[in-house]
């Protein structure tokens, strides 16, 4: 019974790890993936893989945010293609936009709706995981306005936001991502944003008495993660050459996973950026792997429900856990 009972504390104390827990599962996939496919070691295939995760990356920057105030956005694949199918619509040919008004113009729409979220939440108190919900079945009605257009993308500018490499062999996509995560560092760790929105994620009660102005923090929190939506509307458009009212679908479901495995607790009041970075390259070498090894498509499905489940799962451990300790 002791074995086991400092088993367990071994176990637990790993999971409180999560930086180690990402390295050690990404290994296991790398043999694995490996000895499965002859494909999966070579630089062209990571390449694909590190191009093909910008948009959930860029997301994953204004969920990570939000969820370390204990927010919660389940309508950001929706702004995501509401900004993306604007844009299109705007650069089609018979359109004169100018290129940077389109870049403003989608910015704009993913702010509005973030701040329409955090208004929602904060001053009329509806839980956000609802809010949220019903936002995403909203703007995604309203995407489907634009159905019939087909808008497709040829402003060379545009196209090759998403799709060249530094050097041949870095997308620079990814360079975006590491830039976002470490300004978004930076602004959690040395302002009194980031401390106040991780001292509201940690004990919204106690951020109340202490007199920072919670709602203020997290109507912000909800117009970051609608920013980083308009950059991913924008990619989406550049790496697919049009614009779709069905994109970004699905999205949240990926990014909540990659930001919960990457150590950000569902409460709120912890996480970081490097591990949502590993946990992003774990999900989408793991895609990419299924592919490689020809699983099908409902097994995919099956698989990243899974993960989604086992992730919350963690995060409940660890905060049991966490309970324990005080």
């Amino acid at each position: 019974m002791e074995k086991a009972v400092k088993k367990y504390s071994a176990f637990m104390n790993f999971l409180r790890t999560p930086i180690l827990t990402l390295i050690g599962i990404y290994a296991v996939m790398l043999l694995l993936f490996s000895l499965s496919s002859e494909n999966f070691l070579t630089i062209q295939n990571f390449k694909g893989i590190f191009n093909n995760f910008a948009v959930f990356g860029i997301l994953s920057a204004g969920v990570t945010v939000v969820m370390i105030g204990g927010g919660f956005d389940l309508s950001i694949g929706s702004t995501a293609g509401l900004a993306g199918i604007v844009s299109a619509v705007l650069l089609m040919k018979n359109i004169t936009v100018p290129t940077p008004w389109v870049f403003i113009i989608a910015i704009v729409i993913g702010c509005t709706v973030g701040f329409i979220n955090g208004l929602i939440i904060t001053k009329v108190g509806i839980n956000p995981i609802i809010t949220t919900l019903g936002m995403l079945a909203v703007i995604r009605g309203v995407c489907y306005f634009w159905a019939d257009l087909n808008p497709r993308v040829y402003n060379v500018f545009v196209q090759n936001l998403g799709r060249i490499y530094i050097g041949n062999v870095f997308p620079i996509t990814t360079a975006y991502i590491i830039v976002a995560f470490v300004i978004l560092t930076l602004i959690l760790k040395f302002t009194r944003f980031g401390r106040d929105l991780f001292t509201i994620g940690g004990n919204e009660s106690l951020a109340r008495l202490a007199g920072i102005h919670v709602d203020r923090i997290k109507i912000i929190s909800y117009i970051i993660s609608g920013f980083f939506c308009s950059i991913a509307g924008l990619l989406l458009i550049s790496q697919l050459g049009s614009g779709r009212p069905e994109y970004g679908t699905g999205a949240e479901l990926e990014v909540i996973t990659i930001v919960v495995l990457g150590g950000v607790v569902v409460l709120g009041g912890r996480g970081n950026f490097l591990g949502v970075f590993i946990a992003l390259v774990i999900i989408q070498t793991i895609s990419n792997g299924m592919v490689l090894i020809d699983t099908p498509v409902f097994l995919r499905m099956v698989v990243k429900g899974a993960l989604l489940v086992l992730v919350i799962a963690i995060d409940a451990l660890r905060n049991r856990r966490r309970l324990q300790l005080y």
